[in-house]
């Protein structure tokens, strides 16, 4: 692939405010992980999207969001720690986004991870990071997970007889209730016993408090109104339940807990002693 990739729009360009959050967090020396690659999307994207997200109402966001998106990426990083030495070889990270782990954590001999994305940011990712060598067997794949994208996956080799470590992290505020199940439902179906599964889940209460409509009404082009009209999934039964349902038992780590246990501040956003937050539930599931 040559020639600068294009701006990301949309849902896409969210991940770019990740991105840069993984960034920052690498150049602490007291950092929970280290990504090397994130600094590299940020100077990719350019000085036109980084203002997307780092002016204004990016900085209000970024400010509110804490360490919130280090805590999140450290808690998905263990658990693919777990479920490969439960012996998962196989991997699947779905809406990917700016997702490195294939290049950053120690995989096993033998595994195969497959990302899932929509095409405009494969493409700007594929160009970024041409150059180098995952640490496992990858394979990369545009798709829309609205629809059906388990045929391309199995095209690309996926084996759905072996135990898989499944990710859906920074998905479901995207979908709606009923594309958020019938995901999972997809996901279950290929999901042979001793499968893992890890996701988070966010109420919506964060873009809906009164500060979150006065940031709207000031700015109608900022963040907040950017990620407002994306958020689709109004799901109010409890994640937990939800995944029992579909046959997993799983453990949910309140953010909390998660913050004290790294030594970090509770994010002002989801913090319960704070009025008018949001909640957020990381889930890790077996099947």
């Amino acid at each position: 692939m040559t020639g600068r990739p294009g701006l990301l729009a949309g849902v896409s360009s969210t991940a770019l405010v990740v991105g840069m959050a993984r960034a920052a967090e690498s150049r602490r020396a007291d950092r929970l992980f280290e990504d090397r690659q994130a600094g590299r999307f940020i100077d990719a994207a350019g000085l036109e999207q980084q203002a997307v997200w780092s002016q204004g109402q990016g900085e209000q966001f970024a400010a509110a969001m804490g360490d919130y998106f280090a805590l999140r990426t450290r808690y998905f990083d263990d658990y693919f720690a777990r479920a490969y030495t439960a012996g998962c070889r196989q991997v699947v990270v779905l809406a990917a986004g700016l997702d490195t782990r294939a290049f950053r954590l120690d995989w096993p001999d033998g595994t195969r991870l497959f990302e899932l994305d929509q095409p405009d940011v494969l493409a700007f990712k594929e160009h970024v990071l041409r150059d180098e060598p995952p640490r496992c067997r990858r394979k990369v794949i545009a798709a829309d997970l609205r629809e059906d994208w388990t045929v391309p996956l199995a095209e690309h080799g996926f084996r759905p007889d072996e135990p898989t470590a499944w990710l859906v992290e920074g998905v479901l505020v995207y979908l709606t209730e009923d594309a958020a199940d019938s995901l999972l439902a997809r996901v279950t179906a290929l999901s042979a016993p001793g499968s893992h599964l890890a996701m988070e889940h966010v109420t919506r209460a964060m873009v809906n408090s009164d500060q979150a409509r006065q940031a709207v009404a000031a700015s109608p082009e900022g963040v907040v109104n950017l990620l407002s009209t994306l958020w689709k999934n109004e799901m109010t039964r409890p994640p937990g339940d939800w995944l029992a349902s579909h046959g997993w038992t799983s453990a949910d780590e309140p953010l909390t807990d998660l913050a004290r246990r790294h030594a970090r501040p509770v994010p002002p956003a989801f913090d319960p002693a704070l009025p008018g937050t949001g909640r957020v539930s990381l889930l890790s599931a077996v099947r």
